[in-house]
């Protein structure tokens, strides 16, 4: 087959899945400038946002696709093989899968989950599903060089608004590790590419303030030394004595893993506050960073609300490091205390009980 006919074979596939589809989100903004030796395809396919066709018949085509696709790693999977389905009936070509799903982020913050086929036992074809905070894109990729061209391709893809708002759907973080339900007050934000270099994975907001979320790969602070340094990080961000912070709260999240986060007001502003924690996750963890006049309303919020996401896997959420708040083993102590002198009475009372009916029984 012809590159530019298999080019547009690949085109209309995708847009006859996209038809299939129950529901699609938005299309995504995304623009591409095409690298060299690389030009647009005149698709005109109803979904489709960007079909370009290369050298020696390859193409890469950028479509829209349903966010269902992406609840879980099997969806995503279940999703990915029936396009590659279309493809293989569609060119007549026998497109060959191992059907192992690979995910890839790439430095322009798009994360890719790629499906590979071979074509005569040589790499030809990549299929992948898009994210980049927003509403997800399928994607294809032809070439005699796919995994050279994925980086050109992919990595240079522009996908979304840095700073638009969503307000309904599910906003998933970049590691998919963490998803809230959007609604209800609540909205997410796109993040901007300085952001992405940073690690931060998520930023949702409400009630005019923001909280956002940085992945931290390797902590080696101990959980018992947590809150010393949530309250450490307000005072040295805000530039105030550690006197001046609040106490350290504890936040409870549906996931199992719990918070500890506190907050200040930030100087010189007579409402607006300023809220840092630390969620433990797994092996790794996620500080969570608020700003607005009800800065810490909106952090205990957001943790209350947030789920495991599709690529969280229960026994490592399990295995997640507990964080104890001072208060809560203030309170814990007192309870054992209090049950410990409980228990004495009780003894006590036994005791004096025993003697009373032995005493009941001795001759007069």
């Amino acid at each position: 087959m012809k590159g530019s006919r298999l080019a547009c074979v690949l085109v209309l596939t995708a847009a006859s899945a996209l038809a299939a589809a129950p529901a699609l989100p938005p299309a995504p903004p995304v623009s591409l400038e095409p690298p060299p030796g690389w030009a647009d395809a005149a698709a005109g396919a109803p979904g489709v946002l960007i079909a370009l066709k290369g050298p020696v018949g390859s193409s890469f085509l950028v479509a829209r696709m349903p966010e269902a696709a992406l609840d879980t790693a099997a969806s995503t999977r279940a999703y990915l093989s029936n396009v590659l389905i279309g493809l293989r009936e569609s060119t007549r070509l026998d497109y060959r899968t191992t059907g192992r799903l690979e995910t890839r982020t790439f430095r322009n913050g798009v994360t890719a989950h790629i499906l590979r086929a071979s074509l005569d036992g040589r790499p030809r074809l990549i299929v992948a599903a898009l994210e980049a905070g927003g509403p997800p894109a399928l994607a294809t990729l032809s070439s005699a060089v796919p995994d050279a061209m994925l980086e050109p391709l992919v990595g240079s893809l522009r996908m979304g608004t840095p700073g638009a708002i969503r307000e309904n759907g599910i906003a998933r973080s970049l590691d998919r590790q963490l998803q809230i339900a959007l609604g209800g007050g609540l909205r997410s934000r796109e993040l901007t590419g300085a952001e992405i270099q940073q690690n931060v994975v998520l930023a949702v907001q409400g009630s005019g303030s923001e909280v956002v979320f940085l992945k931290i790969g390797e902590d080696d602070v101990a959980p018992q030394e947590q809150p010393e340094v949530v309250r450490a990080t307000v005072a040295g961000a805000l530039k105030i004595p550690e006197e001046s912070v609040s106490p350290v709260r504890r936040a409870e999240t549906p996931a199992g893993p719990a918070a500890l986060y506190a907050w200040a007001r930030v100087p010189g502003s007579p409402d607006l506050r300023f809220a840092a924690g630390f969620l433990p996750w797994a092996y790794w963890g996620y500080s969570v960073l608020a700003r607005g006049p009800q800065a810490e309303q909106l952090l205990s919020g957001v943790l209350a609300a947030i789920q495991p996401g599709p690529a969280s896997v229960p026994r490592l959420l399990a295995a997640t490091p507990v964080l104890t708040a001072p208060a809560d083993a203030a309170a814990r102590r007192d309870r054992l205390i209090a049950g410990v002198a409980a228990g004495g009475l009780l003894l006590l009372a036994v005791f004096a009980l025993s003697r009373r009916r032995k005493s009941a029984n001795l001759p007069e």
